[in-house]
């Protein structure tokens, strides 16, 4: 193809709004609640990032299922009842006790050091530091926002940060034990 221009336009596309979930067959779905899928997207996203760089196949299993969490959290509702604008939950209270019990028994198998944590000895332990302010923030926004959060929701996000901080601390551990 020597001489053949390439071209990235593409007018049969159209914009994508951040309120729409593009679904199969050009059909969108009407997210219900836009100020709470927005972070979660982005959280999702991230949880994949640091999945994908995870050296541990527990952090990856664990991060896989708190990425399947978020997918339950954002699922679009097929039917809405025009009188109200909230969401169904489909997350079970459960996964809340999931998210402690996860963490303990991380935190039982690291072993304690006498200096400070800090950031950085691996891609995916930062990444997982991030991601625990990040959810801190999308908390703190959301309470900001004064707007009624699912109890469950609000839960999860105030337990995902130490959970996140625990898989940073277990995967950097696993990654280079004798640091």
């Amino acid at each position: 193809m020597k001489g053949a221009k390439m071209s990235l336009h593409q007018p049969d596309l159209e914009p994508w709004k951040p309120n729409e979930l593009p679904m199969q067959g050009g059909r969108t779905i009407q997210r219900t609640d836009p100020l709470l899928d927005s972070p979660l997207l982005e959280l999702n996203a991230w949880l994949g990032l640091a999945r994908a760089c995870a050296h541990s196949a527990r952090v990856q299993a664990i991060l896989l299922a708190l990425q399947g969490d978020l997918q339950q959290i954002l699922k679009p509702l097929t039917a809405l009842d025009d009188s109200s604008n909230h969401r169904s939950l489909s997350l079970p209270m459960e996964r809340l006790g999931w998210l402690d019990e996860i963490r303990e028994a991380l935190e039982r198998e690291r072993p304690t050091y006498e200096f400070p944590d800090l950031p950085g000895d691996t891609v995916s332990g930062a990444i997982l530091d991030l991601l625990s302010i990040i959810t801190q923030r999308i908390r703190s926004q959301l309470h900001q926002t004064e707007r009624q959060i699912d109890p469950t929701i609000e839960g999860y996000l105030e337990r995902l940060p130490r959970l996140l901080f625990a898989l940073a601390r277990y995967e950097e551990t696993q990654a280079a034990p004798y640091r």
